[in-house]
């Protein structure tokens, strides 16, 4: 039996990518509408399109598909492209506004994901675990940003990661943003000076 061609694998995981981001799709709005306890399998299977079988070869269950949302927040975020922006910058203020651009984009465009997470892990344990891997891979990615920073030679407060950990939380987002009625282009730009404050000692 001859191999497969490059086009058909290519053609065959793009079909499988666009199944997967379907679920994700499905089961983000479902989970939404009617909160992660009451949302079986069978019925993102159904939102989505597929068999209850095809989500469990996927995502091995419920808790799996949670786990997908995390993904599915880094690429709607778009954190894979400000991380390889990151990458390319030297300038220490630079990488500082970066951190609250990606905390905007984080809010703006999936704030309904970490709405679920939020919500549900204080009573959910699968919600709990997958809310933790979040602000893990978050935490991660800021201490990278501030240990930049810090190899440019400027003198920066020792415990910034935690603290801009705690400036980009999403009860001072809600609190300015939901609640206050600011404008993201108001939050970002309030979270870029406040960071640059508190991090660098800056006016």
């Amino acid at each position: 039996m001859p191999a497969d061609l490059p086009g058909i694998v290519r053609l065959r995981d793009r079909r499988e990518a666009l199944t997967l981001r379907t679920i994700l799709t499905a089961a983000r709005g479902l989970f939404a509408e009617r909160g992660y306890a009451r949302t079986p399998i069978r019925l993102i299977a159904k939102e989505a399109g597929v068999a209850p079988q095809t989500i469990y070869a996927h995502y091995g269950s419920k808790a799996g598909v949670l786990t997908g949302l995390v993904d599915l927040l880094d690429d709607e975020a778009g954190i894979p492209d400000l991380m390889a922006e990151a990458d390319a910058m030297a300038d220490p203020e630079a990488l500082i506004g970066l951190l609250a651009r990606v905390s905007r984009q984080v809010r703006e465009r999936c704030g309904d994901i970490v709405a679920i997470m939020g919500s549900g892990a204080a009573v959910d344990a699968d919600i709990a675990a997958t809310q933790a891997e979040a602000q893990r891979r978050n935490r991660l990615g800021v201490e990278m940003i501030v240990d930049r920073v810090r190899e440019s030679g400027l003198r920066v407060d020792p415990r910034a990661a935690d603290i801009a950990v705690a400036l980009m939380s999403a009860g001072v987002h809600d609190s300015l943003v939901t609640e206050a009625g600011w404008s993201y282009d108001d939050y970002e730009s309030w979270l870029r000076n406040t960071l640059l404050a508190a991090l660098l000692g800056r006016d």
